[in-house]
């Protein structure tokens, strides 16, 4: 299936809802960012939503466990590209499964999520119909909310891991191959540990759920800014094409570049600087590459 206009294209529909002054001063961030950010009585509750489809955003081969854990760290993985944790969520499921023992197996695969992030599920409703799961997560900043609009010419930029191996897992499992790579598409992981550590000192960053290009793109954008990054520094499985296929929930962010040194002995991945001239470009052995898409886009 391929539709003649995106997901961008269908969103910019909506835009005329969200620029305008919100009715309640308790909104300090609407949308446009990787979550939305809330003043309740002088603490700031970040907020998100996401939803998982069959077909789309899993296989249907997939164990009920595996389909509910991946449905809700995907969405927890927001919170992580916002420099924050999770505390609540809740669950909105449409499914036309007539097996009781699948919505066993769903509901422990929600728990063991809620047990491993320490987070409690408070509500959620259910209805008939095709496979569909909506997660609302709900956090709070480390520190401050880090947004996709902060980065500024000269700053650096990072990805806090190594990019590609979900986009191998889902192959592997598509063929029927056991691969170490496997859990990485059926158990992605937010990077909590990692935004904790940057949101000291980042200037912007977003979680790479579309692909790097996409998801760097939208930093840019916001930021008024371009980028230039180095192919040989970014931490790929495979190829060029891993900066595209999405699914990584690494966080990609932006810092001061006199912080090099420190942040590489940290661990994070130092893989360009952001540039006046809008747009993205990779070089590959100073040869700039050329993408056929730039990340995932769930109508194309």
């Amino acid at each position: 299936m391929s539709f003649l206009i995106s997901e961008s294209d269908i969103l910019k529909c909506f835009q005329h809802l969200v620029d305008s002054t919100y009715h309640k001063d308790s909104i300090l961030l609407g949308s446009g960012d990787d979550a939305a950010v809330i003043d309740t009585q002088g603490r700031q509750l970040v907020h998100s939503v996401d939803i998982s489809k069959i077909g789309v955003h899993f296989h249907e081969s997939m164990r009920a466990e595996d389909i509910a854990y991946r449905s809700i760290t995907t969405a927890l993985s927001d919170l992580a590209g916002m420099c924050s944790f999770p505390s609540f969520i809740s669950i909105a499921l449409t499914c036309d499964i007539d097996e009781i023992s699948w919505y066993k197996r769903f509901s422990n695969g929600i728990k063991e999520a809620l047990d491993e992030f320490s987070i409690d599920l408070v509500g959620g409703d259910v209805t008939y119909g095709e496979l569909n799961i909506s997660v609302n997560v709900f956090g709070y900043p480390f520190k401050k909310p880090i947004l996709r609009n902060g980065a500024t010419l000269g700053d650096s930029i990072y990805v806090t891991g190594q990019l590609g191996k979900a986009k191998q897992g889902l192959n592997d499992l598509l063929n029927k191959k056991d691969s170490i790579y496997c859990k990485d598409f059926l158990r992605p992981k937010p990077q909590f540990q990692k935004a904790k550590e940057l949101s000291d000192f980042a200037t912007s960053c977003i979680d790479i759920s579309d692909g790097l290009i996409k998801d760097l793109g939208d930093i840019c954008k916001q930021s008024n800014v371009g980028a230039e990054l180095c192919f040989e520094d970014i931490p790929v499985l495979n190829d060029h094409k891993d900066l595209t296929h999405g699914d990584d929930y690494e966080l990609c962010f932006t810092a001061p570049c006199h912080l090099d040194d420190q942040l590489k002995s940290q661990g994070f991945f130092l893989i360009g600087k952001i540039v006046q001239k809008l747009g993205l470009s990779v070089k590959k052995d100073g040869s700039e590459i050329t993408f056929e898409k730039n990340g995932w886009d769930p109508f194309e």
